[in-house]
């Protein structure tokens, strides 16, 4: 309770989800805290896939159905500035529906995502975001804006539609993709795209609320290989992302969650690998920082040394790991 209440004095913006509140109630959660807050993220759309609200268009969390609209009502009540957090790519529900399951080059699918390609799911997330920016919300946090790795996704539209566009034979495989420097660019460059077409399809229906601030989440982790790794196997571009609503939101070490001491060896080269932050903030954008829990005081020491050193805009936190975390870091460094 102790280590909640520091981050809230700190300006810390946390972000509230079921699972990672320990079964303690909305409300409880904010009769507890509200009093140090000046503004909370709550998950609206969750990476099971089921909406937290009353929603017409995605399926109704059968536990959670009203959580994000009791936090929406409270907030505005008490005049504390809200944040709504929706998954986009990260979805169990629609990651086992035939139309939108994501597979890789030996035609297994990843049921814990859905294909980033799919432009019908892009429809679908802009009429999510369309419900959700009539809350009384300040913001949104797109998060789960992912490719699981460099060899997805291999579904059928997939592959379809990138041998149109780089003028090859539908039956291509990954080994002669990767083995082929120049069609593996465009591969790269193609997902890319896409990723890009996807978030500011979703950018066009949230800008519809003046005023609303919002935050792009992307994956920066040494195991991945940073800037360069989150662009070739996450199908991030991230100085590209960024542009978008001019706000990033980089999600630190989010697969190798062992931050670095400030000053240490391993403390410069991840700030000498993060200098890309640099170009972004030289353009006049907004770079928020994000870590999946800073209950601990030395890794919120580090997060705060990193945010300072690029002028972040906000930093953000879950209050514990989410309970899909090991399957999401398996998947992503391909462990499993």
């Amino acid at each position: 309770m102790e280590q909640v209440r520091n981050l809230l004095i700190r300006n810390v913006l946390p972000i509230m989800s079921p699972d990672t509140m320990k079964e303690e109630s909305a409300d409880s959660f904010l009769a507890t805290f509200g009093g140090y807050m000046k503004q909370i993220a709550a998950v609206a759309k969750h990476d099971s896939g089921f909406a937290l609200y009353e929603s017409n268009v995605a399926p109704i969390h059968e536990k959670y159905g009203d959580f994000f609209s009791t936090v929406a009502k409270i907030t505005e009540a008490a005049g504390i500035k809200l944040y709504a957090v929706i998954y986009t790519f990260v979805d169990n529900y629609y990651g086992v529906d035939p139309s939108y399951k994501t597979y890789n080059a030996n035609g297994v699918a990843n049921e814990h995502y859905v294909c980033p390609a799919r432009e019908p799911f892009w429809a679908y997330l802009k009429n999510v975001t369309e419900e959700v920016i009539r809350f009384p919300i300040a913001g949104i946090i797109l998060l789960g804006n992912t490719f699981v790795r460099q060899e997805f996704c291999f579904c059928e539209s997939c592959k379809k539609e990138f041998s149109a566009a780089a003028g090859i034979d539908e039956s291509f495989t990954w080994d002669g993709l990767r083995d082929n420097d120049q069609l593996f660019s465009k591969w790269l460059d193609w997902r890319a795209e896409k990723m890009y077409n996807a978030l500011s399809g979703i950018y066009s229906v949230a800008k519809k609320k003046e005023g609303l601030d919002f935050l792009i989440g992307v994956d920066i982790d040494p195991e991945v290989g940073y800037e360069k790794g989150a662009f070739r196997q996450l199908g991030q571009d991230v100085e590209a992302l960024s542009g978008i609503s001019g706000h990033l939101l980089v999600n630190i070490n989010p697969w190798s969650p062992i931050l670095p001491s400030p000053g240490s060896p391993e403390y410069n080269m991840e700030i000498e690998k993060m200098r890309f932050i640099d170009n972004i903030t030289a353009r006049r954008r907004k770079v928020s920082f994000k870590y999946w829990t800073l209950i601990n005081e030395s890794d919120f020491e580090t997060v705060k040394s990193i945010a300072n050193r690029f002028k972040a805009t906000k930093i953000v936190s879950d209050l514990n790991f989410p309970e899909k975390y090991r399957i999401w870091r398996e998947a992503h460094l391909s462990i499993a």
